[in-house]
């Protein structure tokens, strides 16, 4: 092979390995590719929040800021709750994490909890991974998360909650 020939064969090898490696974080301006490879890593996170519960329909949603392994952010989640006993429940739903660039993170929740007190209450939770939009497009993975919540507000059929909340699993993307 000629010398010329070879340099391009090198530069389009040089150009099909960045345009695999393009992040839609970036400012390149070139199209991600479909096939992107998934790295599967640990992921831990801590979130301060408020949650507004119907106590008569159990309807409940929340908001958060998030400071975790895929950087800050914020999001919001809704949530059906059922009580199980005189002081546990159970619950499922929906959240979505917002990195700082819009990035979106999509889950399904299923947990349980307890009462600790008439203004207290504590969760587990398992939350699975259902995709997402930017770099977090096909994300896959589980995580769990641990609650504590307490009452800060109670006006007739609602309460509200300020909660703190860790959570760590895996996560592909």
């Amino acid at each position: 092979m000629n010398k010329k020939l070879a340099a391009l064969a090198g530069a389009i090898a040089l150009v099909g390995t960045v345009t695999g490696c393009y992040s839609p974080g970036s400012s390149t301006g070139a199209t991600a590719t479909t096939q992107r490879p998934t790295a599967t890593r640990p992921y831990s996170a801590t979130l301060t929040g408020t949650m507004t519960a119907d106590l008569t329909t159990g309807a409940a949603t929340s908001d958060f800021t998030e400071q975790s392994s895929l950087g800050a952010g914020t999001g919001g989640g809704s949530l059906q709750i059922a009580q199980t006993g005189a002081s546990t429940y159970a619950y499922t739903g929906t959240s979505t994490f917002v990195a700082a660039n819009g990035d979106k993170l999509f889950t399904n929740i299923v947990g349980q909890g307890t009462f600790t007190s008439t203004t207290a209450a504590h969760t587990t939770a398992t939350d699975t991974i259902t995709g997402g939009t930017g770099r977090f497009a096909g994300a896959t993975g589980t995580y769990t998360d641990t609650t504590n919540l307490v009452v800060v507000s109670a006006t007739g059929g609602s309460q509200i909650f300020h909660f703190t909340e860790t959570q760590h699993g895996q996560i592909g993307y």
